[in-house]
């Protein structure tokens, strides 16, 4: 039988030799790289726009996701999305490979002919898709965060990652912003030394709405104790969210840690709270703000702020503080380098659009599945998400703690038992959590 022609004509036999039998370069088929996706919401839908704009010789063969509206409503937007690329098919997904369900991966994992999985569920579920995913033999595009809670990264950092290497699986996680070639250039020029020796770091996410999911109306009239309600409004809980320092402020932490050398901090104190006008427990379990410091070592510190709550005034950017000058960097702009004085150093090219990189995070999966080459972002990503809990933790707590403790001896774990958890049953609200109250665990 024919061998998929994945791998460049220029690639040494000897790698071809040791490619493990699920390597793209080994599979049966068409020269199509095919694609099932675990979570079709609204993240899902948009991913795979994005993997289409990135490469046209893909297909989608197989969905999941609790509901079967999400999938249906999935479908309609590639298609639609797939009229610009005229006379090409991309979306082949019949009735029997569309999946409901809370055990809807389990089935679609088993389909043969996927080579790569998108796993766009609500976090807590992201790390338990992963290790299935692995097994399956599958490579992954896995959303931001990988990992809520410290259990959580403690298995994907001492084997999942280590797992995926030696399957040679490629892993993608979707911090989009480390493939914006205006933020590449910005911290290439970070570590030859443009700013000179590394003072601080700050990154700040302020949203002016409290985001609680994106189909919260399809449930209003569900009690909040209500796990279809919950996995609704999955943004406002702690168990599923991880809350906004993980889920969403994850990707400017990430930026700063990127530009310190993706290094672990030290130590870590927060503060941090919830609006009062912010209805318990119909709006959920988490905080709404906070801000933590981190303790780089060497003297450097990282400050962290965000939040989210209505009617407030919106801002996002980080800042990396050097000896010799500043970095500042945002989606909108600037995005410059200055010399102590005001002067600009450089400039991203206005050109170099931010939009660009949330297709370039899936074109450079793809391109390495094609070519039978392994790459595996879990290791920096983990290392961002604990930060991010970290965080989360020191804000619900108002302690100070060594960032060691967290990272190999919190028992802390938000994923209920996947057996247990149905759509139709009812999960207790957690309280908010109180500072000086709330027990590290």
């Amino acid at each position: 039988m024919e061998r998929r022609n994945f791998v460049k004509a220029g690639l040494a036999a000897s790698i071809l030799a040791g490619l493990p039998k699920y390597s793209l370069a080994a599979a049966k088929g068409s020269d199509k790289i095919k694609i099932g996706i675990i979570g079709c919401g609204s993240r899902g839908r948009n991913a795979l726009t994005n993997a289409i704009d990135a490469d046209q010789n893909i297909e989608i063969v197989a969905m999941a996701d609790l509901y079967e509206k999400r999938i249906s409503n999935c479908a309609a937007t590639v298609e639609k999305h797939a009229e610009k690329y005229k006379g090409i098919k991309f979306l082949n997904v019949p009735p029997e490979r569309r999946f409901t369900g809370f055990d809807a991966y389990k089935k679609l994992l088993e389909i043969p002919e996927i080579d790569v999985v998108f796993l766009t569920t609500s976090p807590v579920f992201r790390t338990l898709h992963i290790e299935a995913a692995l097994n399956a033999g599958k490579h992954i595009f896995a959303e931001k965060p990988i990992c809520i809670d410290p259990v959580q990264a403690r298995k994907i950092r001492t084997e999942l990652a280590p797992l995926a290497d030696s399957k040679n699986l490629c892993v993608v996680c979707g911090t989009q912003t480390r493939y914006y070639e205006a933020y590449d250039e910005a911290v290439k020029r970070i570590k030859d030394g443009q700013i000179g020796d590394i003072l601080g770091a700050e990154c700040m996410r302020y949203a002016g709405k409290y985001l609680t999911g994106w189909y919260g109306d399809e449930v209003a009239d569900l009690p909040p104790e209500s796990v279809d309600y919950q996995m609704h409004n999955w943004l406002a809980f702690r168990w599923t969210s991880g809350d906004q320092h993980v889920e969403q402020h994850i990707h400017n932490l990430d930026i700063c840690l990127w530009a310190l050398g993706d290094i672990e901090p030290q130590e870590v104190i927060a503060s941090g709270g919830r609006a009062p006008n912010l209805a318990w427990p119909k709006l959920g379990d988490r905080f709404s703000n906070m801000s933590v410091t981190y303790d780089m070592g060497n003297g450097v510190t990282l400050q962290s702020i965000c939040r989210q709550e209505d009617k407030t005034a919106g801002l996002m950017y980080e800042k990396i503080v050097g000896t010799k000058g500043v970095v500042h960097l945002s989606f909108s702009g600037p995005q410059q380098i200055v010399d102590p004085k005001g002067k600009v150093l450089w400039a991203a090219d206005p050109n170099k659009k931010f939009g660009q990189s949330i297709i370039t995070e899936h074109k450079f999966l793809l391109d390495h599945v094609r070519e039978g080459k392994h790459v595996n972002t879990m290791p920096t990503m983990v290392n961002s998400c604990l930060t991010a809990i970290a965080g989360r933790e020191a804000a619900y707590s108002g302690m100070r703690f060594k960032y060691g403790w967290i990272k190999e001896r919190s028992e802390l774990s938000y994923l209920p038992d996947p057996s247990a958890i149905k759509l139709d049953g009812t999960k207790a609200v957690d309280p908010v959590p109180v500072q000086g109250e709330y027990k590290l665990t």
